[in-house]
């Protein structure tokens, strides 16, 4: 049976808040140990996307990427990977039939599943 990005995604979903202080958003990606997380809105829709590379410069104020790729939990792993690197992202946001994210799934998880191994994502989401 195929893949799916059920079968790998990280269910335990690291979110901003539109508008979440520069410091907040440092502190979340370098203590779960990732370099990317979803801005989402207030109901849960990805409307964003900030990198540790956009909140290496300096200043109080990141702008989120705004063009958000995402996928279903129901897709292909090899549909998915092609959808990836087309896209030119290193992560994108799994959503609901409502458009609601309920998961991430990098390149890394990507290709570990199409060599087969099993998805590895960061320790410390275990105690998230």
């Amino acid at each position: 049976m195929p893949l799916t990005i059920a079968d790998i995604m990280s269910r335990k979903l690291l979110y901003l808040s539109e508008g979440d202080r520069v410091s907040l958003a440092r502190r979340k990606i370098i203590e779960f140990g990732v370099t990317a997380v979803p801005v989402l809105d207030e109901t849960h829709r990805p409307v964003g996307m900030v990198s540790l590379r956009d909140l290496s410069r300096d200043g109080d104020h990141y702008e989120p990427t705004r063009n958000v790729a995402t996928l279903a939990a129901t897709d292909l792993v090899t549909d998915a990977a092609k959808a990836l690197a087309a896209s030119g992202y290193h992560h994108m946001v799994v959503v609901d039939e409502a458009g609601i994210a309920v998961g991430m799934v990098s390149a890394m998880d990507l290709l570990r599943a199409l060599v087969g191994l099993p998805p590895s994502h960061p320790p410390a989401f275990d105690a998230y």
